[in-house]
């Protein structure tokens, strides 16, 4: 249920959202002042939620500099010197923050007085970061977090499952029984995504959601993928199609939000997020990129020298949390490629900045024995045959050699196969030898994700 009051005030939201937010306001949290803020500032003029961000990142960054003399040194070292006390500084001063940065900064670190919790990324990079959060952050990335569930319809209180990774370990009896309460009060259910979906587990999803009834999905694209093509290919074991589907943790590829729409939802709405910031942006109606959370994180595209490009060109992702005092997560590169919408506003109102695309990860890479190749560049050749490719992945053992696993609707033939291959050769290089197998699913990371480029030669190189 949620109250009837004006658009705009943090009391229109589900009752127990209020009473969670009461309560954290009690215990000195902040939570209900953080979440009206967060509330609020979806009704902000542009110009102003801009100038509410750009003042927050000046106090992050001086604040940063007095607190970490490690950061400060890598300030120092970049730009020649420490800014004065309240000199302005233009982002592109500052040193892009590397994951071995925050590594290094973190074997040194005592655990800060304000921090709340320690966290660690999930290694799908190869090179996972550890990094405290404060109280005030995570008040913060979780407010912004049920905002995004909100444009997507999947706030809490709304009846939702989510097909997303549970933990496997067996918690003291009251923490389960509170978990299920909340979860139960929250109208929210969870299906394990910790499996590898065989036709078993797909059925056990579709007649969950019959039985459930839930107005939202929430999940990975590799398992809700894969669920809605069992779907297409069982007719009637959907008897429940869910209004709203949130994606997140990958992208989805090609064709993929149409194979959804169709099959298992209404209406897709893509996310984009990260272990060091949580949500990180998300689409609105329009669905013509992801709105960034502004009033929690600043995010940049730039170039390698660490500039920002223009909107409209590619570049690496770097982001400034803005809360989060415990880390130098200050212009960190969280290892994505992406590029900026112009700044223009968008026709659904919201103030926010808009991430047109994320495109890929750095770290997907396939190796040649000319160097490295992005994997950006499969994801640029699979785009040219979606009509009947719904998904892939690249295998790797030797650097002349890959093997490209296809979710295909029809069956591989060499007239099929040819021009894959020779487009695959422009960028990859003529003497790359390139095998095909159709295969019912892709391989997923432990956590559940589907891994674009499996390389078992990346130390090597």
């Amino acid at each position: 249920m949620a109250w009837r009051v004006p658009r705009g005030s943090f009391l229109a939201v589900h009752t127990l959202t209020f009473i969670s937010a009461l309560y954290g306001q009690v215990r000195g949290y902040r939570r209900l002042t953080i979440r009206h803020a967060v509330t609020a500032n979806e009704l902000l003029p542009r110009e102003e939620m801009a100038r509410i961000s750009a003042t927050a990142f000046q106090g992050r960054v001086h604040g940063a500099i007095a607190q970490f003399p490690f950061y400060a040194e890598r300030v120092r070292a970049h730009r020649g010197s420490l800014p004065a006390p309240g000199e302005t500084i233009r982002p592109e001063e500052l040193p892009v923050w590397t994951r071995h940065d925050q590594r290094a900064f973190f074997e040194q670190q005592e655990r800060p007085s304000d921090a709340m919790y320690a966290h660690q990324t999930s290694g799908s990079t190869a090179l996972p970061v550890r990094f405290y959060v404060t109280r005030d952050s995570y008040e913060w990335r979780t407010a912004v977090m049920d905002r995004a569930y909100g444009w997507g319809e999947a706030e809490e209180g709304r009846r939702s499952l989510h097909i997303w990774a549970t933990d496997h370990g067996t918690p003291p009896l009251a923490q389960r029984v509170k978990r299920r309460v909340h979860l139960m009060l929250q109208r929210r259910q969870f299906f394990d995504a910790f499996q590898q979906f065989s036709d078993a587990e797909k059925l056990a999803c579709c007649q969950l959601i019959n039985k459930y009834k839930p107005h939202a999905l929430v999940g990975y694209p590799g398992q809700v993928v894969d669920i809605a093509r069992y779907v297409r290919d069982h007719p009637g074991v959907l008897t429940w199609k869910a209004r709203t589907l949130v994606c997140g943790a990958e992208g989805l590829q090609p064709g993929q939000r149409e194979l959804l729409q169709e099959h298992l939802v209404d209406e897709v709405f893509a996310s984009y997020g990260s272990r060091e910031f949580m949500s990180v942006g998300m689409e609105c109606s329009r669905h013509a990129g992801y709105h960034v959370h502004s009033d929690n994180l600043v995010v940049e595209v730039v170039d390698d020298a660490g500039l920002p490009v223009a909107p409209g060109e590619e570049g690496r992702i770097v982001i400034t949390d803005l809360h989060n005092s415990a880390a130098p997560f200050i212009r960190y590169e969280i290892g994505d490629i992406g590029v900026m919408a112009p700044d223009e506003p968008c026709p659904c109102g919201k103030p926010f900045p808009v991430l047109a695309s994320v495109d890929g990860r750095l770290q997907d890479v396939v190796h040649t024995p000319n160097g490295p190749v992005s994997g950006l560049y499969i994801t640029f050749a699979m785009r040219q045959f979606d009509d009947w490719i719904e998904g892939y992945q690249v295998v790797q053992d030797a650097k002349d050699r890959i093997l490209v696993r296809l979710l295909a609707r029809e069956p591989l033939t060499p007239e099929r196969l040819a021009p894959v291959a020779a487009l695959l050769r422009e960028g990859l290089g003529a003497g790359m030898a390139i095998d095909f197998e159709r295969v019912p699913e892709l391989a997923r990371r432990r956590t559940g994700k589907v891994a674009l480029v499996i390389s078992n030669i990346e130390e090597k190189s």
